[in-house]
C-alpha cells in the first residue's frame, strides 16, 4: 500500500459527518411532512411557546440537544411534531429546566 496523506483531523470529520446528517434530515424531513397529521404541527413560534421558551432559544435547543424539526422548501417554514418535542424533552430533561 502506499503513502496516506491525512489531510482531516478528527473535528474535521466530525463536522463534516453533522453537515451531511443535516442535509440528509432537510431532506427526509421535507420528503416525510405528509406524514406528520396537520393537528400535530407546530409553527416555530409555538413550539417555542409549548417550552415556555424564547424562538432563539428554541433554535439553540435544535442546535445543541437535536430536537426533530421539519423544514419546507429552502428553510423558509420550519414546524414541529408537537409529539416529537415531548419525547425530546422526556429523553433530555435538560430541554425543560433550563432557562431562556
Amino acid at each position: 500500500m502506499g503513502n496516506l496523506l491525512y489531510t482531516h483531523d478528527k473535528n474535521d470529520l466530525e463536522k463534516i459527518v453533522r453537515m451531511v446528517v443535516s442535509e440528509i434530515r432537510k431532506t427526509e424531513s421535507f420528503n416525510s411532512e405528509a406524514n406528520i397529521p396537520e393537528d400535530d404541527r407546530l409553527t416555530q413560534k409555538q413550539a417555542a411557546a409549548f417550552y415556555g421558551k424564547s424562538i432563539p432559544t428554541l433554535i439553540k435547543y435544535r442546535k445543541k440537544y437535536n430536537i426533530p424539526y421539519y423544514q419546507m422548501g429552502e428553510g423558509t417554514f420550519v414546524f414541529y411534531s408537537k409529539k416529537e418535542l415531548l419525547e425530546a424533552a422526556r429523553k433530555n430533561p435538560q430541554i425543560a429546566n433550563s432557562r431562556k
